[in-house]
Parts: structure tokens; sequence; C-alpha cells
């Protein structure tokens, strides 16, 4: 039996949120969404394990890029970033702060699923090559 990808969806909009739990929830997917920030993101974040996270940069009290840069405190999880702005350089901002992809609504959700298994297969290819130079010793192997 294959296993699920948990899938910490981060937003305050509800529409959104649902949308994701919905669309995502049917297939290889396992999603949890939360409107938390602060400390209270930290314990989900520990709580749930994700193996990836989707972030909307719009929020209410911190954006996404500020939540981001928490994240990456906390974790190496790969963090896709959604947003309706459609510049490229809120794309840019947003993957030099530590998003590893970014979309930009509207999408489909057939993109979604394949910007989602892109950014996984990208990320255990880079984890799988770390190498530590002095030793040779695999990433993995140290950890």
């Amino acid at each position: 039996m294959l296993t699920k990808t948990k899938i910490l969806a981060i937003g305050s909009d509800p529409p959104l949120m649902r949308l994701l739990e919905q669309e995502l929830s049917d297939g290889d997917y396992e999603v949890t969404s939360t409107q938390h920030t602060g400390i209270s993101l930290k314990d989900t974040l520990h709580k749930e394990l994700p193996d990836f996270i989707i972030l909307d940069i719009m929020m209410p009290t911190l954006n996404g890029i500020e939540i981001c840069l928490h994240l990456r405190q906390w974790t190496q999880v790969p963090i896709m970033m959604l947003s309706t702005w459609g510049t490229g350089g809120g794309m840019v901002r947003g993957l030099n702060l530590g998003s590893d992809s970014y979309l930009t609504e509207p999408f489909g959700i057939n993109q979604l699923k394949e910007r989602i298994n892109d950014t996984l297969k990208r990320n255990a290819a880079v984890a799988g090559c770390l190498t530590n130079i002095r030793t040779s010793t695999s990433y993995k192997e140290v950890n």
C-alpha cells in the first residue's frame, strides 16, 4: 500500500482551503489546513509532520513571505506559495526567501498536482545527491 503525501495547507481563505482539501485528498495526498501563524503554527507543524506545505501568500496578519521565513527556521519541508501576484518580482522574491515552488492563481488542480509532484521529486533528488565534501558521506547518512 502506498503512503499518501501529507500536505499542510496554510491560509486564511476558507474557500481555497476547502478546495485544496477536497481536490487533493481523493488521491495520493492527505491534506490538513490551518490558519495558524506564529507559535501555534510551529505546534501544528510538529503535530502534523507534513511532507509538503502549501502556503497562501495573502494572509491577514503575517503575509506568506513572513510565514515562509518562520517555517524555514523550523523545517526544510518543501514549500509552495500560492499567490494572486502574477508579477515575476513577487515570484522571484518568494523563491529567494525560502519557498521551493510558486503558483499563481487562478490555477487548475492538475497543474497544482503536477507542481507538487515535480517539487517533491526535485527535492528528493537534491537530498539524495547532497554529500559532505570533506568525508564523501551521503547527507542522508550524516543525519
